[in-house]
């Protein structure tokens, strides 16, 4: 065969390479094609769409309502978003893959699930407290009204107020002749106003500024609000992500989670929460730390593989504990009740029978007073709750342990204002979901930012809490003692805390968090983060 057959043979034979290809890569973009459509197909007329996530533990996003103020502001198509997101067809079956590839690439939890009171990857020191030692640290100035003329008749306590949507304060006057004042907002559409003689209670309604009038005879003054809306970080699923199976372990009908504690890690926790004093002068900075479900063990063979708790809490209040930090002994409350029904057995997380106990540690360390435990109503959202732990093990054994959901729900009216991680807005009348069966049921789960307003409580005494999701079941028991509760999860939220509450007038700063994640430097770095310090 001379070249020029030779070329023609091979022209001929790529000539029929690609056509192949060609065929090929239709077959494939046809078959795509089709799946996708099916796949749209089938989410856009799914009728019976679900309301819950069964993998996730949590509620799913709703059809938003449709109001004049979301549909300007654009949170109706926001919502509408999230909301097919949170609902397309299999999702679950999708999330349940993901799960399973993170823990063969060893992902880590929203607490830090290591084997028995063993090393981590980050044990040595982080460095977070000469980074501290290093920073010029200026105290949160909590602003002063503006000087008023003396001769004025009437006085205000606030001059400015700033809020987050959901979050109230009370605004008081006197005035020079006795004489009752009345009060009035120039926007109800940007704050609602509860007048009583002369204290004026104002809540947040939306994103802007409104302008609070007191008038006595002929007399007026005038305190300006700012309203602001919190808006939602992204979700860093490097040192926060849910799935890792080390650290767990079966006993009986139960899943326990091990106790651990590094020295330098508890240092560097106790370091933040002292910055955070410092910001924040003028507001008491405690620290609730959780303990483990092993605190429930009475086997000394098993105990022996971790850390004794008691000794690990000990050490702990010696070493975050400072003249500017109140640690809460919250170890010997659960002790003495650890034969109640404080911990799950087959989720992650502690009852909120336990998150009373808890509750009612931290209100005395500050000289309040908890409501008795007999105070709520106890409702029993579900008898049949399978929590986490089987996505934690992936043990056949653990999908027969089943739960008890239990609420205890305040008795108190209040209003709870939840950002979640779209940036998408809700109010509910309650703290607790009480059509929820899971833990998702307590601040409606895991949210970059929440704010409970309780009208009775004293609206000048405002609680800001940084918690991992321990905190859920214990929140609510605050809106008992406190006016406004800002809650912050730093894993969902962008937020600037030093910013966004340097003119709040908080009275108390709290931190909870379970033990493992106390002990870990990914958590200090967060809050850190948080009033804008980077630590590497």
């Amino acid at each position: 065969m001379d070249n020029r057959q030779r070329l023609i043979r091979q022209n001929y034979e790529r000539r029929m390479r690609a056509r192949k290809n060609r065929q090929t890569d239709v077959i494939c973009i046809s078959v795509a094609a089709i799946v996708f459509g099916i796949f749209v197909i089938l989410n856009l007329f799914q009728f019976n769409r679900p309301t819950k996530s069964e993998v996730e533990k949590r509620e799913l996003a709703r059809f938003p309502k449709l109001t004049w103020s979301s549909l300007t502001s654009g949170d109706f198509t926001e919502g509408i978003n999230s909301f097919f997101a949170d609902t397309f067809v299999f999702r679950d079956n999708f999330v349940s893959l993901s799960k399973k590839l993170d823990t063969l690439k060893g992902a880590k939890g929203d607490f830090e699930l290591i084997g028995g009171g063993g090393g981590h990857g980050d044990d040595g020191p982080s460095g977070i407290g000469d980074v501290l030692d290093n920073l010029d640290t200026e105290p949160v100035q909590t602003k002063e009204p503006e000087p008023v003329d003396p001769t004025a008749k009437i006085k205000l306590s606030k001059s400015q107020v700033k809020l987050t949507v959901g979050g109230g304060v009370a605004v008081t006057a006197e005035v020079s002749d006795g004489t009752v004042p009345t009060w009035s907002v120039d926007n109800e559409l940007i704050i609602s106003l509860t007048a009583d003689g002369a204290t004026a209670n104002i809540k947040g309604l939306a994103e802007g500024d409104a302008n609070l009038t007191c008038t006595a005879g002929s007399e007026s003054a005038v305190c300006t609000v700012s309203v602001e809306k919190v808006s939602a970080g992204g979700v860093d699923n490097g040192d926060t992500a849910d799935f890792m199976t080390n650290g767990l372990f079966i006993y009986g009908d139960a899943v326990y989670t091990s106790p651990w504690y590094i020295e330098q890690n508890s240092k560097d926790y106790g370091d933040v929460a002292e910055y955070y004093a410092k910001l924040f002068p003028d507001a008491r900075m405690s620290v609730c730390v959780i303990p483990t479900s092993a605190i429930k063990i009475d086997n000394k063979e098993i105990l022996s593989k971790f850390p004794d708790q008691e000794w690990v809490f000990s050490e702990m209040s010696r070493i975050v504990g400072r003249e500017t930090v109140n640690f809460v002994d919250t170890y010997h409350p659960l002790f003495d009740h650890r034969d109640e029904y404080v911990y799950f057995r087959s989720d992650h997380h502690w009852t909120q029978r336990g998150a009373y106990y808890a509750y009612k540690a931290f209100v005395e360390s500050i000289g309040l007073e908890a409501t008795p435990i007999t105070g709520f109503d106890v409702l029993t959202l579900s008898t049949e709750y399978s929590g986490s732990m089987y996505d934690y093990t992936q043990d056949e054994r653990v999908k027969t342990f089943k739960d008890t959901v239990e609420a205890f729900m305040s008795k108190k009216k209040m209003t709870m204002t939840v950002t979640d991680r779209s940036g998408n807005v809700a109010e509910y009348d309650s703290a607790i979901m009480a059509w929820s069966e899971t833990y998702a049921a307590f601040l409606c789960g895991d949210n970059p930012y929440t704010v409970i307003n309780v009208p009775e409580n004293p609206q000048d005494r405002n609680i800001l809490v940084l918690k991992d999701s321990y905190g859920n079941a214990f929140v609510p028991f605050l809106a008992e003692n406190f006016g406004n509760i800002m809650v912050v999860d730093t894993r969902y939220s962008d937020m600037n805390i030093k910013d966004m509450f340097a003119d709040y007038h908080l009275t108390d700063i709290l931190f909870v968090n379970n033990l493992e994640a106390a002990n870990s430097p990914a958590w200090a770095k967060m809050y850190l983060k948080a009033v804008g310090v980077q630590v590497d």
